[in-house]
């Protein structure tokens, strides 16, 4: 029985590692780590298992750029940069000899809009592809508890130099807290409910996903803006709980306890599926069933526990998120970052800081 089914009856859903996608990110001479991955799938179809058929674009924020040694330690001269891709052409499966990773040692894309100033970095949210073009978000910063916008990076994919040559344009999916709500960051997740894109139900917009930031909480948003006038973002509106408003104020909180980053995903069943890490930091990966990419959505769901190894009490497992293209028939595959609070540890444990995967199924 397809996952799809089976969350829809709400039965016991089984969760396994993926050690052949964590071999993937297991690297020790370039990219040798990195967070926030999201995979863009370039042809636009983000249906079940497409890998083989696309080219897949991976988008990660804070980067290690250097070697690792034999024992397992970051070489001296080691550096991080604040985002990376890859390109992933895989013929069969999670080939390692289909990923390109970027090995540089900037950022590939560093703020450059009218609005921004210096020693502000961007940390990569989630993107999609439409007739030929990425379209990547980013939360701009000032310093790592201070986001100042959200930026919407434009790259041809197929050009010589497509991180040189992408364009940058600040947009209106931030809200800064007033009396009406706390912070509001759109980009966490998109969900294209296309034809093209493979869904199941299609109504033709694209849906984008954010949090609502309170102490201790955050709150799943939602936008939409139909696909054909993705760029115009007068013709984006936002979930009020009842209706669409054109005023991003109007946010309704959808889902609490969910993460920055995180998934929405169309079954074939016609039922929706959020996957997240619950309370952010918590270590357990939840979902949350629904009828429509709004919601209502139904009550969260533990289906795993990120190993910690009691000899790294500093480590802990973040950001979970569905990769549907990338999912065989019958899972669903899920991604969950790995760091630690003590810093030094990196250095010494290269292994710590890379992208691990489990795969849902009966």
């Amino acid at each position: 029985m397809l996952l799809s089914l089976a969350l829809a009856l709400t039965p016991q859903v089984t969760a396994t590692p993926a050690p052949d996608w964590d071999a993937l990110f297991d690297r020790d001479s370039g990219w040798t780590g990195a967070d926030g991955i999201y995979s863009i799938p370039l042809d636009s179809n983000d249906g079940f298992y497409n890998m083989t058929n696309t080219r897949t674009l991976f988008v990660f924020s804070d980067t290690f750029i250097g070697n690792v040694d034999s024992t397992g330690r970051r070489a001296t001269g080691s550096t991080i940069i604040n985002n990376s891709i890859a390109w992933f052409e895989p013929s069969t499966g999670p080939d390692p000899l289909a990923i390109d990773f970027w090995d540089q040692r900037k950022a590939c894309f560093e703020p450059r809009t009218s609005s921004a100033q210096p020693g502000e970095f961007y940390w990569m949210k989630d993107g999609i592809a439409i007739d030929g073009l990425a379209y990547l978000f980013a939360a701009r910063f000032e310093s790592i508890i201070a986001r100042k916008g959200v930026v919407m990076i434009t790259m041809d994919p197929n050009s010589q130099n497509p991180t040189n040559s992408a364009t940058q344009v600040e947009v209106p999916l931030f809200a800064p807290a007033n009396s009406q709500h706390a912070e509001i960051t759109y980009g966490g997740a998109f969900f294209d409910n296309s034809v093209i894109a493979g869904a199941p139900n299609p109504d033709g917009y694209v849906y984008c996903y954010g949090v609502e930031e309170i102490p201790g909480n955050k709150f799943a948003v939602v936008a939409r803006v139909p696909r054909v006038q993705f760029t115009d973002f007068n013709a984006w509106t936002f979930w009020d709980g009842a209706n669409w408003s054109s005023d991003i104020d109007d946010s309704a909180r959808i889902a609490e306890r969910v993460s920055t980053e995180m998934s929405v995903t169309a079954l074939p069943n016609g039922k929706y599926v959020m996957i997240f890490m619950l309370d952010t930091l918590s270590g357990t990966i939840a979902y949350r069933l629904a009828d429509s990419p709004e919601g209502p959505w139904g009550p969260h769901v533990g289906v795993y526990d990120a190993p910690i190894p009691p000899s790294f009490p500093n480590v802990f497992a973040y950001h979970a998120k569905a990769h549907p293209h990338l999912s065989e028939p019958g899972s669903l595959l899920v991604s969950y970052n790995v760091n630690t609070i003590n810093f030094p540890e990196h250095l010494r444990y290269a292994d710590i800081y890379r992208p691990r995967f489990i795969r849902l199924t009966m």
